[in-house]
């Protein structure tokens, strides 16, 4: 399984899990590993770590930049 191939995996089950489906797994490597509700924080990390390995950057937006007078 490629890199962009476990990013898809792994977002689509972060989908999973913010549409209200209560566990879902995702292949990391040699195993499977499996997310729910109370640990979806690590899901996220996860993604975040694939997208830094593809060179993608962070996907957190920023804050709105405020205006000064």
């Amino acid at each position: 399984m490629t890199l962009q191939e476990m990013l898809q995996e792994a977002e689509s089950a972060y989908h999973k899990l913010q549409t209200g489906t209560m566990a879902v797994s995702v292949q990391k490597g040699e195993r499977r590993v499996e997310f729910n509700r109370a640990n979806i924080h690590e899901l996220r990390a996860y993604i975040e770590d694939l997208r830094q390995q593809l060179g993608m950057g962070s996907a957190r937006r920023r804050r709105p930049a405020g205006v000064g007078f």
